[in-house]
């Protein structure tokens, strides 16, 4: 991590200087603001890797890429799409290839604060569309491609909602539920290749979920440390896979 001379090596995997696209790609999903925007500008921070930040928000985007330049990341682009659409997902998988992903970060979803008896067919369905079903279908189009890598890695960001949950969240609470099996499953699927799966599971994070509600932003835990994580991640050895890491407010729950 950090500056790195020529033929560097990070965990055993060589770097070349110059355009950081003839390293491989990460690609970052929900990259536009908030957890997918810290973890991209970590990243930037502290991997070699050129980022490829995917989102709906065009603006969001472009504003998350600026500040991924600023941090240092010598190769940024850009791909809006909404993965609940399965032209979108070709056209970003398409674009994952051939920049040479090599690391992919689940982080689109949708966060719906609604008791679960409260919530109707439709808020579950858009619940396990975006928080389950789209990271699901970006994953097994793009493993083919990830199993032919020396090294890769799949991260997702979870939720402490898939371990146990919540009445008041109900829909969201099954979608994560949903995504946590999978997650499962596929770490299970790929343990005699070179892809390693992690799930980050989050407690109450800042984002701008949060935003005009009366909450004290130092009892939610700080994004910057969920992208140090990913970050994190992506400095192992091709040995080791950190499968579930738990993070949750120093304070506890609100």
């Amino acid at each position: 991590m950090g500056n790195q001379p020529a033929n560097a090596q990070i965990s055993g995997r060589p770097l070349i200087m110059g355009d950081a696209f003839e390293n491989g790609c990460v690609l970052v999903t929900g990259a536009s603001q908030g957890i997918g925007r810290h973890i991209a500008i970590e990243l930037a921070k502290h991997t070699k890797l050129g980022l490829l930040l995917s989102a709906r928000n065009h603006k969001g985007l472009d504003e998350t890429a600026g500040l991924c330049k600023k941090a240092g990341c010598t190769s940024v682009r850009i791909q809006p799409a909404d993965i609940t659409k399965e032209a979108d997902i070709g056209k970003l998988v398409e674009s994952a290839i051939s920049h040479n992903c090599s690391v992919l970060v689940n982080n689109a979803g949708y966060f719906l604060s609604k008791p679960v008896l409260e919530s109707d067919r439709e808020e579950y369905l858009s619940q396990f569309k975006i928080n389950a079903l789209a990271a699901i279908d970006v994953t097994n189009r793009l493993v083919p491609h990830l199993k032919q890598q020396s090294w890769a890695l799949v991260v997702f960001t979870c939720s402490v909602t898939a371990q146990k949950g919540q009445a008041r969240c109900g829909a969201y609470s099954v979608s994560k539920h949903a995504l946590n099996g999978y997650i499962q499953s596929l770490r299970e699927a790929l343990l005699d290749t070179n892809v390693a799966v992690s799930s980050l599971v989050l407690g109450q994070t800042h984002s701008p979920s949060w935003d005009g509600l009366d909450v004290d932003p130092e009892r939610l835990i700080n994004p910057e440390d969920v992208g140090k994580a990913v970050a994190m991640l992506t400095t192992l050895s091709p040995r080791t896979c950190i499968e579930e890491l738990v993070i949750r407010p120093q304070k506890g729950d609100l």
